[in-house]
Parts: C-alpha cells; structure tokens; sequence
C-alpha cells in the first residue's frame, strides 16, 4: 500500500510539473516541430500556474517523506523485501529533477530561441519604419522569444522587440519589401495569438 501511494505521488508530481509548463513549452515544440497554432491553447493555465506548482511540491514533499521515514521491521526484526528501481531514491531523486527542469522552463527557454544573424552592417533605408501592435495570449518570456523569432526570420525585419507583460510587440521593417499587416498575419498564423494594432 505504502509503495502504491508513494509511486502515485511521484506520477502526480511529473503530471503536475509538466502542466504547470506547459504554457510555456509548447512555444518551443511549435518551433522545433513546426505546429503551428498550438502555442496559444494552453495559455489558460497560465493563472493556474503558481496552484499547480504548489500541488507538485506537496507531491514531491509527500514522496519524500514516504521515501526517507523509518523502515519498518516484520516481527523478527527483518527489513522488508528489497524495492525496485521505481521505488527508490534514486528514481524519486531523477523525478524530482525532472520536475525542477520543467518547473523552471520559463527561465531559461530562450535559449531554444537563436536570434537571426544580423548583417555586420546594417544599412538604414529610408524605408525602415517602426511600429508596433498587440499580440494578445502570451503568458511567458517563452512566448515573447517565439513571436519575436517569428518576426525576426523575416528578411524586411531588422530590429523586434516583444514584451509578454504588455502584449506588446514593437518592430522596425522595410516598408517597401512588406507591410505591417502581413507581419501581424504571420504571428497569427504561425501561433494562433490574435493581434491587434
């Protein structure tokens, strides 16, 4: 009984981790396995973030304490039988990490996002223009780097700049090579945000 609850804690503590970021990792897997639409889907769990991330780490804490309390003896005073790997501390220990990686995916998934290489001299057209416009369902900095990757990989666009907090992306272009409406289209298109002037 007691490996059964603590096996279902573990699991509960992954299901937990990976929900709580989601909102964030799907922007990445939209990149690296070309989904479109997908990033903005699970943007409504972004106010449930910081409730799921407690639920994992009374989950995690609840494993731990079935994992490292006293072990009890039979009546001759034997231990019981030896635990499998997926009762072990070593298992609980690869979960728990696994857990803070996906935990903590927010901070550091940018560096899925590579900038454009930019030309080592950029020549100021009388063409560039800047402007800026809503993109409405991002929920992270990894939303930002996906709509500013989006924009950036377009050979008009020199300078992109996104802030989640706001829903505000800020861009400087060629007008003549494509205009503002196509840019927002193709963050529409490629995410699934709605965008707004």
């Amino acid at each position: 009984m007691r490996i059964v609850i603590k096996n279902s804690a573990l699991v509960s503590s992954v299901i937990l981790a990976v929900t709580s970021s989601l909102c964030c990792i799907v922007p990445v897997l939209t990149i690296v396995g070309g989904i479109a639409g997908a990033a903005s889907s699970f943007s409504w769990l972004t106010p449930l973030r910081p409730y799921l991330i407690g639920a994992t780490i009374l989950s995690l804490g609840f494993a731990f304490y079935q994992a490292y309390k006293p072990v009890e003896t039979d009546s001759c005073g034997c231990v019981a039988k030896e635990k499998s790997f997926l009762q072990s501390k070593t298992f609980l220990w690869t979960i728990t990490v696994v857990s803070g990686l996906l935990l903590t995916f927010p901070y550091y998934s940018h560096t899925f996002f590579k900038p454009k290489q930019q030309n080592l001299i950029h020549q100021n057209s009388t063409n560039d223009t800047t402007a800026s416009f809503h993109v409405i369902g991002m929920s992270c900095e990894s939303c930002e780097q996906h709509v500013n990757k989006i924009l950036s990989d377009e050979t008009a666009v020199s300078k992109v700049s996104t802030s989640y907090h706001d829903s505000l992306t800020t861009i400087t272009f060629d007008k003549s090579k494509v205009s503002l409406a196509a840019l927002m289209q193709k963050v529409t298109e490629k995410t699934d945000y709605k965008t707004e002037p």
